[in-house]
């Protein structure tokens, strides 16, 4: 008993007993590190532990210890994912201002993707929106208000942005656009366009870089396309709700070639008639955020027919790292499906690109706080230079007949949720 008395006390002249105060304890972050990386299985830093402080790294390495550190981990005890978390440490995000982050202020946060547009004042979709007050006015308000409520909104850019160049010589159609109707995706509520496509080049390559130009100087991201090969075979990423989102985008749309594939050194898309590269990037760009969208322009026009390069190449993406796929290009929606339970949405057709009465939709992707993901299909029709959202009878019927696409793999609730059948 006396030992355990005297522990911790040490004697201070003739027959005084006096009490050592504790040490303050200090906390180990680099052996923290350590453990939370053995148990995560990825790289952790102790700077990286001291930006979140003690008591969240303790509740890290209780997950840790109890075996059941995972992805869910990191967003739970921070607010933030592994990998928003090393934005911050690497200065990508502000520290100081983090909890005004990206947060929307509910459970869910949706990613939407929508197909193709046309600015182009020649065609009859502009010079329709001319004539009723604007190209918002061209679309149901209800689609309007639901894509500027989605927190990363993705339009298809299907045509050059600029004045100068010239149509490529034996093309059929050629779309430009000027810069000045790149409003339109701001009041749309575009976070992001894809460039990777079979219209980007029309004006060839001075039509081409002054796109890019363009949609830098009005401050819109793009995806698929860029000066040289590194350039456009880039992710962009988003932070929404503390959870990092990639999405990246390729095209295998021309049977003919127009559009030129970039290069280390020369201009163009993002290609994927041959996966390899594609398949490189989608694995790098995994390795940076938590949940990655494959966008892919391909597919036979006007046809519900998948080729049979779309469903081998979307698994191939999935197995590669994409959490899901969204396709484009064929103007008209074609069929859904499931691989390995992340979504797959083989064309989302036109959204707004011309007079003709086609199929159309919005797939949104809803993450929820433990990084599930909801698919959603809003049943929409393209039809006289507008498009309106599809309600009631005609709603349901029109669920049905995408059902019935092949590979005929998913059912769809009245109210849009999508589900393996």
């Amino acid at each position: 008993m006396l030992a355990t008395l005297l522990s911790g006390c040490r004697v201070e002249g003739m027959g005084t007993l006096a009490v050592n105060m504790p040490v303050e304890e200090i906390f180990d972050f680099d052996l923290a590190a350590q453990k939370i990386s053995a148990a995560y299985g990825k790289p952790v830093t102790a700077q990286m532990l001291e930006n979140i402080g003690k008591e969240k790294v303790t509740t890290l390495l209780s997950d840790a210890e109890y075996g059941i550190f995972n992805d869910k981990s990191w967003l739970h005890a921070t607010g933030y994912s592994y990998y928003a978390n090393l934005d911050m440490v690497n200065g990508v995000i502000d520290a100081e201002n983090v909890a005004d982050f990206g947060y929307n202020g509910k459970d869910t946060f949706d990613i939407s993707f929508v197909g193709d547009v046309l600015y182009d004042t020649d065609f009859s979709p502009m010079m329709h929106a001319e004539n009723v007050g604007g190209v918002v006015n061209c679309i149901d308000s209800e689609v309007v208000d639901y894509l500027r409520n989605s927190d990363i909104l993705l339009i298809n850019n299907e045509f050059s942005v600029g004045t100068r160049g010239t149509p490529l010589s034996g093309k059929t159609w050629t779309f430009q656009a000027h810069p000045d109707t790149l409003d339109i995706h701001k009041d749309l509520g575009a976070d992001i366009v894809s460039l990777a496509n079979n219209h980007v080049y029309d004006y060839g390559e001075i039509g081409f870089t002054d796109t890019l130009d363009h949609l830098d100087a009005a401050g819109i991201p793009y995806v698929g396309a860029g000066r040289n090969l590194d350039e456009a075979r880039q992710a962009r990423y988003f932070i929404v709700n503390g959870i990092k989102v990639g999405i990246i985008a390729a095209s295998r749309a021309e049977k003919v070639y127009f559009t030129p594939v970039a290069t280390e050194d020369s201009a163009g898309i993002m290609g994927t008639y041959e996966s390899a590269d594609f398949l490189d990037a989608i694995a790098e760009a995994d390795a940076e955020c938590d949940i990655l969208v494959a966008y892919v322009h391909w597919g036979t026009e006007n046809s519900v027919k998948l080729e049979s390069a779309q469903k081998r190449m979307a698994k191939e993406y999935i197995d590669a790292g994409a959490d899901a796929v969204i396709g484009g290009h064929t103007h008209c929606v074609q069929g859904l499906d499931f691989y390995n339970d992340k979504p797959i949405a083989y064309s989302v057709g036109n959204f707004w690109f011309s007079s003709y009465t086609l199929d159309s939709c919005v797939v949104t992707l809803r993450v929820d706080k433990n990084m599930n993901v909801e698919t959603v299909f809003v049943p929409l029709i393209q039809e006289g230079c507008e498009t309106r959202l599809l309600k009631g009878e005609e709603r349901r019927e029109y669920l049905d007949k995408i059902e019935s696409f092949e590979p005929q793999a998913v059912k769809i609730s009245d109210d849009g949720i999508v589900t393996p059948a």
